[in-house]
């Protein structure tokens, strides 16, 4: 009786432990059904649902960031178009180069830069007119770079020059002349004059014939006391003022060092201007100019977008 009990028994418990396991093997196989990972590249509606949804979340993300101006979706030139303007904003500069009208050659290769750039001719040179004729077919700027006496007596200004011993009639006479050499000019800057342009009576006289000219006056800062540029103002006159020069050194390192100085000006106060001079150096660092200012986001523009 006991052995029938026993066997009885141990039935019922082997019974109750395989329904166990099955009861395990199902709720195993439920979950992997209902979205547990079940291996790699397998997919289920719930999954590939999953995926839908997170879709759904970067979509408008995306487009809260960028504008959609199109129906396609491009992220990359609305990125370019931005940064554009962003890097244009920091500043502009424009380029003067004096002592032109000696050689056209060297005219030549300045104005097939790629960038604008504002052409001072001086009068009464063997090319003056030339010049000042091609930098207009160009579509550049040009000044009349009017000679003036400097504090240095020994140092000749050239011809058409002002000095501070002239009467108020010769002074009117000289500046006749020399505007009528470059009528297609559009503006008068300095060649030299330190001493002149600290003399504001003459410096009134001078700039009185380029108002009535209604062209414009560029202090070229050979002297720290120049009036030119506040008289210029006072007077009604458009206006600027040089900022750096580019090569008192004809040397290319020291002249790239400058053009940091006019970006480092440009991006401080807006705008900046440089002056430089038809040096085999000059053009050569002129050549890499733009790449070196568009790069930090500066501008290079006509003079006349400077004037104030």
């Amino acid at each position: 009786m006991d052995k029938k009990l026993w066997n009885y028994t141990f039935s019922i418990l082997l019974s109750a432990i395989l329904l166990l396991l099955l009861g395990i093997f199902v709720h195993l196989d439920n979950n992997n059904v209902n979205g547990k990972p079940m291996g790699p590249g397998v997919i289920t509606e719930d999954t590939a649902s999953q995926n839908e949804t997170v879709q759904d979340q970067e979509i408008p993300f995306l487009y809260e960031i960028y504008d959609k101006q199109d129906e396609e979706f491009q992220l990359l030139p609305k990125f370019l178009q931005n940064r554009k303007r962003d890097l244009v904003d920091k500043g502009k500069v424009a380029i003067i180069i004096d002592d032109m009208g000696y050689q056209k050659e060297i005219a030549e290769r300045i104005l097939n830069l790629n960038f604008p750039v504002t052409i001072s001719v001086l009068p009464f040179l063997s090319d003056s007119q030339l010049v000042a004729k091609m930098a207009k077919e160009k579509g550049m700027n040009v000044l009349l770079h009017l000679p003036m006496e400097p504090h240095n007596s020994n140092v000749n200004p050239g011809k058409g020059a002002i000095f501070s011993t002239m009467n108020e009639e010769e002074i009117r006479k000289k500046m006749l002349a020399n505007l009528l050499e470059f009528p297609e000019a559009d503006g008068v800057n300095n060649h030299m004059g330190s001493k002149v342009t600290e003399n504001i009576e003459i410096m009134r006289i001078v700039l009185d014939e380029i108002k009535g000219r209604n062209i414009f006056f560029i202090d070229s800062m050979t002297s720290p006391d120049s009036v030119g540029y506040r008289l210029s103002k006072e007077m009604g006159i458009k206006t600027a003022f040089r900022s750096v020069f580019l090569d008192n050194e004809q040397d290319v390192e020291y002249i790239r060092n400058q053009v940091r100085l006019l970006k480092e000006f440009a991006i401080r106060d807006g705008s900046a201007i440089a002056i430089g001079h038809p040096y085999c150096s000059t053009i050569d660092v002129l050549n890499e100019l733009d790449i070196i200012l568009e790069a930090e986001g500066v501008e290079i523009v006509k003079l006349e977008e400077l004037l104030e």
